[in-house]
């Protein structure tokens, strides 16, 4: 099967000190630098990484309203965050909690024969659980990195795992992804 990494909403406004939607402030850290390890990882498995992000138009005053005018298309907040470890792959923006809702996302995976998904990014218990949810409609094998996704607290992350657990997913720690290709040379 062939993979592809998926990097969500890794974004200003939910991991900046100026966040209007922050993650858990403990989570911040060890998040993004298992998911820059796994981006180092893709790259040498020849594993291609799809950056996923929100991008809200304006006129969306009360969906907004709700998200605290996080992510807003063109503003600071909307930008990937600068420690995210940005190397060759496309960035595909949504305006809806499933990364699916942008069918340029499907057309790419399709196009590249990806069979199978591995998802990191936040939140755990909004977009990445309804981007694993859209996989898993369209037939896509999914792995969930554990200890690369957070959440808006420590339960919220639990609980979304723990729901998460109960569909036919693997979720798996950081160390474990890529493992199998690297041990026998294969993509």
């Amino acid at each position: 099967m062939k993979q592809a990494l998926l990097v969500l909403d890794i974004q200003n406004d939910y991991l900046s000190t100026q966040a209007r939607m922050p993650v858990a402030k403990h989570q911040i850290e060890s998040t993004l630098n298992c998911i820059n390890d796994l981006i180092k990882r893709a790259e040498k498995s020849n594993v291609p990484i799809l950056y996923i992000k929100n991008e809200f138009e304006r006129m969306q005053l009360f969906s907004n309203f709700l998200r605290k005018f996080t992510a807003l298309k063109g503003s600071k907040g909307a930008e990937l965050d600068e420690r995210l470890l940005r190397l060759e792959g496309p960035c595909f923006s949504k305006n809806e909690a499933d990364a699916f809702s942008n069918p340029s996302l499907i057309t790419y995976l399709n196009n590249n024969g990806i069979s199978e998904l591995i998802v990191t990014g936040i939140f755990i218990e909004g977009c990445v659980a309804a981007t694993v949810e859209g996989a898993l409609a369209r037939d896509f094998a999914v792995t969930v990195v554990e200890n690369a996704v957070a959440g808006a607290t420590d339960l919220s992350k639990e609980v979304a795992l723990t729901k998460l657990s109960t569909q036919e997913i693997l979720i798996l720690s950081s160390e474990h992804i890529f493992e199998s290709e690297n041990d026998m040379g294969e993509i």
